[in-house]
This record gives C-alpha cells, sequence and structure tokens, in this order.
C-alpha cells in the first residue's frame, strides 16, 4: 500500500499540523513500532454485529415469505382489503411528508 503526502498546503500549518502530518508519514510508511502492521498488510473492516443481525432478518423475513406462499397455495390466505388499502394510503402519505420534510 502507498500513502502519499504533499506537504504544499502547509506553510501556513501550525508546528502540532506539521508534527502530524509527518506522524501520519511515518505510521503509513511502516507502522508503529511495536503495532504489529507489517509493511504490505492489507486493511481489514470488521462489521460482524451489522452482519449477523441482518443474516438474521434475511433469514426471518425468508421464512415468513415461504410460510405466506405456502398458505396462498393451499388456499388458506386471505386478505383483509381494508388493512392493506389503508397501509398503502398511510405509507403514502408519510413518505409525502419526509419528502416535504426535505425540501
Amino acid at each position: 500500500m502507498s500513502i502519499q503526502i504533499y506537504n504544499d498546503g502547509l506553510a501556513g500549518a501550525g508546528a502540532s499540523e506539521a508534527a502530524r502530518t509527518q506522524e501520519l508519514s511515518h505510521t503509513a510508511a511502516g507502522g508503529r513500532p511495536g503495532s504489529g502492521v507489517a509493511e504490505g498488510a492489507e486493511d481489514q473492516v470488521q462489521i460482524s454485529s451489522l452482519s449477523s443481525t441482518l443474516t438474521a432478518q434475511g433469514s426471518e423475513r425468508a421464512a415468513r415469505v415461504a410460510q405466506l406462499a405456502a398458505a396462498y397455495q393451499s388456499g388458506q390466505y386471505s386478505v383483509n382489503s381494508v388493512e392493506v388499502s389503508r397501509a398503502i394510503v398511510n405509507h403514502a402519505l408519510e413518505s409525502a411528508s419526509v419528502e416535504g420534510d426535505k425540501e
């Protein structure tokens, strides 16, 4: 991994900012002593809690869809048209109010 730092903008920078830039330059070059960062090491990101939450929600949703599909195929699935129409209208009104807040 290669990082380049251009010092052109440091003419008016304070001493602490210049020292911080040099520190970052040294860190990028080989890592801090004792940090365990080897030159050429790859960056890693871990979002395990988010990933596991999304996976769990996806599994639950897939199970619910399968359950609804089975009920529909067997003829046991019935829809309350009043509830569906209210949900559609409420969703449209909420979406319109959110878009109105953005303007």
